[in-house]
């Protein structure tokens, strides 16, 4: 299954130890006999009722033990319940997932399989269900069945088709009809493997033969597994075909997309196919059809489908060349595809973009070299891709982008960056950079956070989301090619063919691969398959001249890494083209006593050489490019001047990049500010980040803006990510000095709460007022959520020294806050939330500026961006108009504030219907208050309010509208302008920094 990732922004954009990062240690594999591999043959009759959405069947099993041992129960799979409940492993998994709408669902959207009635051998035999998992059940056999005995397993069956929430579903009366009927669980030399249906994690199965019937209304279309039986039909296909055939554009195909009406009469079509291991159907009444194929090297012809609807129909007649292109070269590349037909369906999948099963696939025109490439990994290579996931998707991806990388074939997917006109090229600095390059970018994305993960060692849904893409694909994909290229491509291929023709309808693990790998080179490849592939670890390498002579250039490679790897060299003439390519053995700095790098010698021919390079071609894993030349001693050094590029570039080994924006301010002091942020590598955070960020003031002809360096370490233990930092920012007339250091763990990514520890030293001279605040803090904050509710808390502690520079005595106060918060949606789009705030001052304060606010907090550390801090406005004044939502919370706004303690309760509930939603605050204080402008009321230390929030832009701007509270004199507005002055909003303007936006997105 290709998945959708992020991986277009982030091309676009293309405890405590603080020792770097090392590698986990591999997980044992689970002891292993000898190979054995059950087989399952199945004969299933099925009717499709497309008015109530039911299937109703029946299936006809023979299940041959071939393991060494008797078998007294079978686990099997019963996938429709995934959709049955909120209680599923699916519907737990959709909510982690950040996805609500499963979990929102009407009862008869969601599916289940029922009508059961298991016979063996004819005798009556008991289900038991797994209490944990409604999809997984165990079938206990009325008698044991012996090793190598065959057992008649039958039983009627009836599925509701649930609407479309991941791979099995439908839309209307589009139909996709996956994990539908009941299976067997696979049973290898690892034992058992009865896994719940997971919409990330996908299957393992047992190979054998089905022969199916579909009974549904005569006018729909179907593309399934297996060839096709029935004479009439296939030349009803055939006739659609040449229909198709006769249109060459939208215009021809037109737009309509309602369903026709269901024909009254009904077709039985039947499908035969031998040495799958699972099957699929796909129908619908509006496919168009087109039908092509190849003829492969063996001779041996090959007809390719595709089926589809009007909705994208050109890309559709072009997708029918990437079937024929799956075909051709993972035949050439893996080995020959051993069915008659391969078919693409376009279907209304909701588990990312494609989803392969035998000889069928359900995608999108831009996935289907991908899902086609699957017929190989796991379609024939039958891996275990739970447990595995990287066997068939990082396999498939490695061989797809061969495909793609094709310079006879358009461009697609990810290597359509080659094809970017050259001026665009030029203005991100992108020119001359192969499809290596931006492969390796998701993965250095996560990595230099700390956030990657190993290719193999974590199951499927041990991943993160973006993480399953990122490494399981593309990580995976890439280590493939550097593979590749240690090996020579001959000798990687031959490899490649020698693992298909000897595991070919069987079920490889990973050492299986390995095995056949290392047989067919002669290499031993422990320190890929085993190193590499298992660990963590962030590779570098650099170069040190030992000598230069007439005819050869000596070269030292030098590394720190603790696992071995091998290092690409290449020579490379004054224009940058690469003249010769040298890998070093694999080597590593293993002894972690030792003081020195490892190092390994590479000899180069001399001539034209100007400069070596290590991984020239950007196939290694490398995340720092910027130390990989070395200049050739009696070569002009090349320095290559650093340029500025425009939002974000690749980090690259010939060019020296500083990345910039213009920037806009705009506040009541310094009034319009224009500038420019100039930064490094925000796609691939550096060991040392930096910011620089002058904006000129027009206004007041000064020179205003914000800096910041950066020290980033991944520590090996408990800290997933430390940050020793300094920034500096200067805005209407104050200048902020803050040197911090932070910690970001749990070390795993995904893996319970999130948490951040910081201590900051502040410092805030205002030059207006000739003060200056001094403020010790330490943050504590963690979180965890999921897509249905959530829950945060922090607590910090403040010292705050405030002196003026004619005041000998510093004032100072110590001060303690806390609050919890917790959210819950009540519906697909509307959530409540709660937060309840404590603060008091340890050490009471001598400086009547340092309180705590009912409604928002004075800001001392200068941690909001205020239209008005100087209080110059009459419609948005810092905390009176503009709210920043800290200490108490209030949304409307009370003059309170508190020397001693305060604390308060903030409500607010989306509206049903509406976009508006409610509010309502209470809050108590220490000290008594005066809460309206009639001095006759009495002062009182309770206080409310409640009122309207309006969401302008959803995160970032929205507007409280108080209509009742303790601000006004009697509970309520006592005018239009009572009402009107006293509407408040708060800006989140942080929330548009597209790089903060993307270090959230990667963590999630």
């Amino acid at each position: 299954m290709k998945t959708r990732f992020l991986f277009g922004l982030l091309a676009l954009l293309p405890g405590l130890a603080l020792a770097q990062r090392h590698k986990p240690k591999p997980t044992p594999a689970k002891a292993a006999g000898p190979y054995f591999q059950q087989e399952v043959n199945y004969s299933i009759d099925v009717v499709l009722d497309d008015k109530t959405n039911f299937l109703t069947g029946r299936e006809d099993l023979a299940y041959t033990n071939h393991s060494p041992q008797a078998l007294t129960f079978i686990w099997f799979h019963l996938w429709p319940n995934a959709y049955k409940d909120n209680s599923t492993a699916f519907a737990k998994q959709q909510l982690r997932a950040g996805k609500r709408r499963f979990e929102f669902a009407k009862a008869e959207d969601r599916g289940f399989i029922d009508g059961l009635d298991f016979k063996v051998n004819g005798q009556s035999a008991k289900l038991e269900f797994d209490p944990k998992n409604a999809d997984i059940a165990k079938l206990v056999l009325p008698q044991p069945l012996a090793a190598g005995a065959t057992a008649s397993i039958s039983t009627p069956f009836r599925v509701k088709i649930p609407a479309s929430f991941s791979r099995f579903g439908h839309v209307g009366q589009s139909y996709q009809i996956t994990q539908w009927y009941p299976k067997p669980a696979v049973l290898d030399r690892r034992g058992w493997h009865p896994i719940p249906y997971l919409d990330q994690g996908e299957f393992y199965s047992e190979f054998g033969s089905f022969d199916v019937t579909i009974t549904l209304p005569t006018n729909y279309t179907v593309g399934a597994t297996g060839e096709l039986q029935n004479p009439d039909e296939r030349a009803r296909m055939d006739a659609l075909a040449a229909t198709a055939a006769s249109k060459k554009t939208a215009q021809d195909f037109g737009t309509d997309l309602k369903f026709p009406a269901s024909d009254a009469t009904t077709k039985t079509l039947r499908y035969k196919q031998d040495r799958v291991h699972d099957f699929a159907w796909f129908a619908d009444k509006r496919f168009n059809v087109l039908k092509s194929g190849v003829t492969l090297s063996s001779g041996r012809t090959v007809t390719s489908w595709v089926l589809f609807t009007n909705k994208e129909a050109p890309k559709w007649i072009k997708g029918l060349q990437d079937v024929n292109d799956a075909l051709t070269y993972y035949s050439r590349w893996v080995g020959e595809y051993p069915y008659s037909a391969a078919t693409a369906v376009d279907g209304a999948l909701s588990a990312g973009s494609g989803m392969e099963y035998p000889m069928v696939t359900v995608t999108m025109p831009s996935a289907i070299v991908h899902e086609v490439g699957h017929n190989w990994f796991y379609g024939i290579l039958g891996s275990n891709e739970r447990d595995f996931p990287w066997m068939d998707e990082g396999v498939n991806t490695y061989v797809e982008q061969r495909v793609s990388a094709l310079d006879t074939l358009p461009a697609k997917g990810f290597h359509g960056f080659d094809k970017l006109p050259q001026g665009l090229k030029r203005t991100f600095g992108l020119e001359k950079l192969p499809a290596s390059a931006f492969d390796q970018v998701p993965y250095q994305a996560s990595a230099s956070r700390g956030l990657d993960q190993p290719v193999q060692g974590p199951t499927s849904a041990d991943y993160t989301m973006l993480n399953y893409g990122i490494i399981v694909y593309q990580k995976t994909g890439s280590l493939l090619k550097y593979l590749a290229g240690y090996l020579g491509q001959a000798k990687f291929d031959a490899a490649m063919h020698l693992y298909y023709d000897r595991w070919q309808f069987k079920h490889p693990y990973p050492e299986d691969m390995q095995a056949v790998f290392e047989e067919s080179t002669g290499q031993k490849l422990g320190w890929f398959f085993q190193g590499m592939m298992t660990n963590t670890q962030h590779y570098d390498a650099d170069l040190q001249t030992l000598a230069s002579f007439n005819d050869v250039v000596k070269v030292l490679v030098r590394t720190d890494s603790p696992t071995p790897w091998a290092v690409p060299v290449s020579s490379v003439d004054a224009s940058g083209r690469v003249l010769e390519t040298l890998w070093t053995p694999p080597f590593g700095n293993t002894d972690p006593n030792a003081d020195e790098e490892a190092t390994s010698q590479l000899n180069f021919k001399r001539a034209n050489v100007a400069a070596l390079v290590v991984d020239a071609n950007y196939v290694s894993p490398e995340l720092n490019r910027r130390n990989d030349r070395l200049t050739v001693a009696d070569h002009p050094s090349g320095f290559t001047p650093i340029r500025l590029r425009p939002l974000a570039s690749v980090e690259r080994w010939d060019k020296a990049t500083i990345s910039w924006l213009p920037v806009l301010g705009a506040n009541t002091s310094d009034k319009f500010m224009l500038g420019a942020a100039f930064y490094n590598s925000p796609l691939v955070p550096k060991r040392l980040q930096y910011l620089a960020m002058p904006m000129y003031s027009f206004s007041r002809n000064e020179l205003n803006g914000i800096g910041r360096i950066q020290l980033n370490v991944l520590p090996q233990h408990f800290s997933r990510q430390a940050t020793i930092a300094f920034g500096v920012q200067r805005f209407e007339r104050y200048v902020k000095y803050e040197p911090s250091v932070s910690f970001v763990w749990p070390h795993a990514p995904g893996v319970g709460p999130q948490q951040r520890l910081t201590l900051a030293n502040t410092i805030v001279a205002d030059e207006d007022r000739n003060r200056t605040g001094v403020f010790q803090a330490v943050d504590y904050h963690v979180a965890q959520a999921n897509a249905l509710q959530g829950w945060s808390a922090a607590v910090d502690l403040n010292r705050m020294i405030a002196s003026n520079a004619d005041d000998a005595n510093n004032r100072q106060a110590v001060l303690l806050r806390a609050s919890a918060s917790y959210f819950r949606f009540y519906s697909p789009k509307k959530k409540v939330q709660m937060r309840l705030f404590g603060g008091r001052f340890l050490q009471q304060p001598n400086n009547p500026e340092f309180v705590l606010g009912l409604s928002g907090s004075p800001d001392y550390r200068r941690q909001t961006a205020f239209l008005d801090r100087q209080q110059i406005s009459h419609s948005v004044t810092a905390q009176l108009h503009q709210a920043d939502d800290r200490d108490g919370a209030f949304k409307g706004f009370l003059p309170v504030a508190d020397t001693k303690w305060l604390s308060t309760l903030n409500i607010q509930a989306d509206l049903p219907v509406t976009n508006l939603a409610v509010f309502a605050d209470f809050g108590a204080s220490h000290d008594r208050f005066f809460t309206s402008e009639s001095t006759s009321r009495a002062a009182q230390r309770l206080y409310y309010d409640a009122g309207l929030v309006v969401p302008v832009l959803r995160d970032i701007l929205s507007f409280y509208l108080p209509v009742a509270g303790s601000q006004y004199a009697n509970g309520l507005p006592a005018s239009r302008q009572d009402f009107t002055d006293r509407i408040r909003f708060v800006l989140n303007l942080n929330t548009l920094n597209p790089f903060r936006q993307l270090d959230e997105q990667l963590a999630r």
